[in-house]
């Protein structure tokens, strides 16, 4: 039997066919995500999920052309964004992705959508979570008229595909909307009903991964899925014994609970089938090395008039010429954190020693792997104590062996990396795998995993 995984990102859109037997995966597709929309205004983010649909449609129509014993279908994708839809599950709207700005937006009183919200539930909500975009969209008169729900991109393709007219959300999606409360697993409808917002327009919540419909006769097509939960699935071969740390341009560390239990600094998703993921994200993680990279081109440019060449193979080859003992100690977070934008990175311990081009690499290489490694810190010890294996993934991960080696120094285990690069893909497809029952449960859908 075949499964089939689609991840709906940003700025691509992916699909893949895995064997659920050997775990082989037998077709990958990855396309560009040519659904933006140009807004009014600067702070607009906007996808045409019509587009997004078309572009799947194409994927995976030449996924059941090659192949014919396809037996699930699972469709995860960007979170936190929203879309409208009527009764019969047509869009709306737009797409307003987790980028839109219009959470932050002064109102008369100089407060913000996302600030006023925040104060009144008694928990954070950002700008780009679907209840903040939905709340302002409503203050705003931008709520479209005959709008019987909202959901996420990837619950809207799922229903699409799966020819049904109203969204299931899984967990894992609706927690990223905001205002949800992960212990009972379901939105905090009668707070928002509190706040004169109509709790009717978000849509059920299921635990369960219920099938949808079907692609075509015999092909299932199930509940959608988060992509930072699928990511995991699709990376680490036991979920109760790994913790996960993935580096792209922002980075995160994961680890499952049973409970869910509040960690200072992390944030608490719904896992599939069960159980939580806590996950502490740095918006600067490949990004911070990225910008010393920058900074050396720009050195360059300036001092020679030459066209730079600083490739990341050179940085990670100079930065070994360094010394250990004149470590310069960098702290990452040059634009901020999630629960504080204001928050600004600084280098310390700079002496005559260590003011030199590789020690800078080395500090920015230590400091992204310290971001991490202290939100892992948070976790009561008693559930690290449970941890014997590392993962990693993303570009920053796969692309720099040295950064690796932090990880692998600081917690004394190897790192594993899965030989496939499209782990959100590949955890979608195991969930269907798992939903359908082609497999057993997670434990024998991780073993299909790979390490490179």
């Amino acid at each position: 039997m075949k499964l089939v995984g689609l991840d709906i990102g940003t700025t691509t859109i992916c699909g893949l066919v895995l064997d659920a037997g050997s775990g082989e995966i037998l077709s990958v597709a990855t396309r560009p995500n040519a659904s933006r929309l140009s807004g009014k205004e600067t702070w607009e983010a906007l996808q045409d999920p019509r587009v997004i649909l078309e572009t799947v449609h194409g994927i995976l129509d030449a996924f059941l052309g090659q192949h014919a014993d396809i037996a699930g279908i699972c469709v995860a994708g960007q979170m936190h964004g929203i879309l409208y839809v009527d009764k019969a599950g047509r869009a709306m709207s737009p797409l307003y992705t987790w980028q839109d700005g219009r959470g932050d937006l002064a109102g008369a009183d100089g407060s913000s959508t996302a600030s006023r919200l925040s104060e009144a539930l008694g928990s954070r909500v950002s700008t780009g979570m679907g209840f903040v975009t939905h709340a302002w969209n409503a203050a705003h008169g931008l709520v479209p008229k005959g709008s019987a729900s909202l959901c996420t991109i990837s619950d809207y393709v799922a229903m699409a595909l799966g020819r049904c007219a109203a969204p299931r959300m899984d967990t894992s999606n609706a927690a990223s909307l905001g205002c949800f409360d992960p212990a009972r697993r379901d939105f905090r409808r009668g707070d928002m009903e509190g706040l004169g917002i109509d709790a009717g327009l978000f849509p059920e919540v299921t635990d369960s991964f219920p099938m949808l419909g079907e692609a075509r006769p015999g092909v299932p097509v199930f509940a959608a899925a988060g992509d930072n939960q699928a990511s995991f699935l699709g990376s680490v071969r036991d979920v109760l014994s790994t913790v996960l740390f993935n580096i792209g341009t922002g980075s995160q560390v994961s680890l499952r609970l049973e409970s869910a239990d509040d960690i200072p600094g992390l944030d608490l998703r719904p896992f599939p089938f069960g159980g939580y993921l806590a996950v502490g994200a740095a918006l600067f993680g490949g990004k911070a090395y990225a910008l010393l990279r920058g900074f050396f081109e720009r050195t360059v440019r300036l001092f020679t008039a030459g066209e730079p060449a600083v490739s990341w193979e050179t940085m990670n080859a100079v930065a070994e010429s360094a010394m250990p003992p004149g470590r310069l100690s960098v702290d990452t977070r040059f634009g901020g954190t999630r629960a504080d934008p204001s928050v600004r990175g600084s280098i310390s311990g700079v002496g005559q020693d260590n003011f030199t081009p590789e020690h800078f690499i080395l500090g920015v290489r230590e400091g992204i792997a310290a971001e991490l490694l202290d939100f892992y810190q948070r976790v009561p010890a008693a559930k690290r104590a449970r941890v014997t294996c590392m993962a990693g993934s993303g570009n920053g991960i796969r692309l720099n062996p040295a950064l690796r080696e932090v990880f692998e120094r600081r917690l004394g285990m190897r790192m594993q990396v899965p030989a496939h690069r499209e782990e959100t893909s590949f955890g979608a497809a195991l969930i269907a795998g798992v939903a359908g029952r082609v497999l057993p449960s997670l434990k024998a859908a991780g073993q299909l995993i790979r390490y490179a």
